[in-house]
C-alpha cells in the first residue's frame, strides 16, 4: 500500500461524480462522510482536522504578529495598518479562490477531477462532514509556509510577521465561520443567521453566488451576493432535510 493510495469508496465517488460543484447528490447524501486515504496516519492525522486545531496551529502566529505590530521599529500606525491589511487581504483571497479555482469545471484528465474533488467537490457532496470542514494540516501547513516565505522575501522579517499575523486572523475567521455556518443550527445573532442562510443558498440553490464565507463583503463588491426570501426558505429547508437524514442515520 502506497502512502497516497485512495480508498475504494473514494475512487467510486469520484467516478460517480459529474464534476459539478453543486448540491449533494442522491447517492452522496446517504452518508455523512467517506474515508479518503487507505493510510491511517494520513487519513486521521494529516487529512482531517478537529475544528479547534487551526487555532492551535495559527493562534501563536496571530499573537506574535500583533506583538510585533505594537512593539516593532516600523511604528504603531504602520504596524496595525499592515496587520489589518492581512485580515482584509485574506478575505479577498478566500473569495477569489472559492469563486474561481474551487468552482471551475475539471479538465478531461481524471487527475484534474480528483484534484477538484479533494479541493471542494467533496465538501459540496458531504457538507456535514465536520472532520473535513476546516482545512487539515496537509493543506494549511504548506500554504502557510509558502505565504510566509513570500512575505519575508518581499517585506523583510519584521513586516512579514505582522502581515502574516493578520493573514492568520483572516484564515481563522474563514475556518471557524465556515464551521459555524454548517454546525450551529440555530444562530442567535443577526449576523450569524445571515451567514448561515447565505451559505445555505450557495450550497443548495445558487452554486456560483454567495462566495464569501467569513463575510459577504466581496460578494457585494463584485455583485455575487444573492438573497431573496423564497430562495433562502428553499435552501434552509433542504439544509434541514439533509441534517435530519444524517441525524437519524
Amino acid at each position: 500500500m502506497a502512502l497516497w493510495d485512495f480508498t475504494d469508496e473514494f475512487e467510486q465517488a469520484v467516478d460517480r461524480w459529474d464534476g459539478k460543484v453543486e448540491a449533494p447528490t442522491s447517492w452522496s447524501r446517504k452518508q455523512v462522510r467517506l474515508r479518503v486515504f487507505k493510510n491511517g496516519f494520513l487519513e486521521h492525522v494529516l487529512a482531517t482536522s478537529h475544528p479547534a486545531l487551526p487555532g492551535v496551529w495559527f493562534g501563536p502566529f496571530v499573537l506574535w504578529g500583533l506583538y510585533v505590530a505594537v512593539t516593532g521599529t516600523q511604528g504603531l500606525g504602520l504596524g496595525l495598518g499592515l496587520f489589518s491589511a492581512g485580515v482584509v487581504g485574506f478575505s479577498l483571497l478566500e473569495y477569489l479562490l472559492h469563486r474561481f479555482p474551487f468552482h471551475w469545471p475539471p479538465g478531461k484528465r481524471r487527475s484534474s477531477k480528483v484534484r477538484l474533488f479533494l479541493m471542494h467537490g467533496y465538501h459540496h457532496l458531504y457538507p456535514n462532514d465536520k472532520w473535513r470542514l476546516v482545512a487539515p494540516p496537509i493543506m494549511s501547513w504548506p500554504l502557510g509556509f509558502v505565504v510566509m516565505t513570500a512575505y519575508w522575501l518581499l517585506l523583510g522579517e519584521e513586516l512579514a510577521w505582522i502581515l502574516f499575523g493578520g493573514t492568520a486572523v483572516g484564515y481563522l475567521a474563514y475556518d471557524w465561520i465556515h464551521y459555524y455556518t454548517h454546525h450551529v443550527r440555530s444562530p442567535r445573532t443577526p449576523i450569524g443567521k445571515l451567514l448561515r442562510r447565505a451559505h445555505a443558498v450557495h450550497h443548495y440553490r445558487l452554486f456560483h453566488l454567495n462566495m464569501g464565507i467569513s463575510s459577504p463583503l466581496w460578494d457585494f463588491v463584485f455583485g455575487t451576493f444573492a438573497w431573496s426570501d423564497a430562495t433562502v426558505k428553499e435552501a434552509m429547508a433542504e439544509t434541514r432535510r439533509i441534517e435530519a437524514e444524517h441525524s437519524a442515520s
